[in-house]
């Protein structure tokens, strides 16, 4: 009988943790950032060495990350929230277990 015998392993999987969408500061693709958890492990010689999981803006489109979006001025915060549809009663936040 084989077994699976891993020498090193970096699985990872995403999590969209929100239905809004944002614009990107770097390639400004309007609706291309979304708050995303990221879980990853380091699997050597079949033992878990380590489990790291971070939550960031992403851009599917450019892959920008980073820890917050960058508001520059009000105006910024102000065009931000007419467009993602904050406060609107019909745009729920995407829940889980965690």
């Amino acid at each position: 009988m084989m077994s699976n015998f891993v020498f090193v392993s970096s699985p990872g999987k995403k999590t969209l943790l929100e239905h809004a969408t944002h614009p990107c500061p770097r390639c400004k693709h309007q609706g291309s950032v979304q708050l995303t958890r990221s879980d990853k492990q380091l699997i050597v010689l079949n033992k878990r060495i380590s489990d790291n999981t971070s939550v960031r803006y992403e851009c599917s489109q450019c892959r920008w990350k980073n820890e917050q979006l960058p508001y520059d001025s009000p105006s910024s915060m102000g065009l931000y929230i007419a467009h993602s549809g904050i406060g609107c009663k019909d745009t729920p936040l995407m829940t889980g277990t965690y």
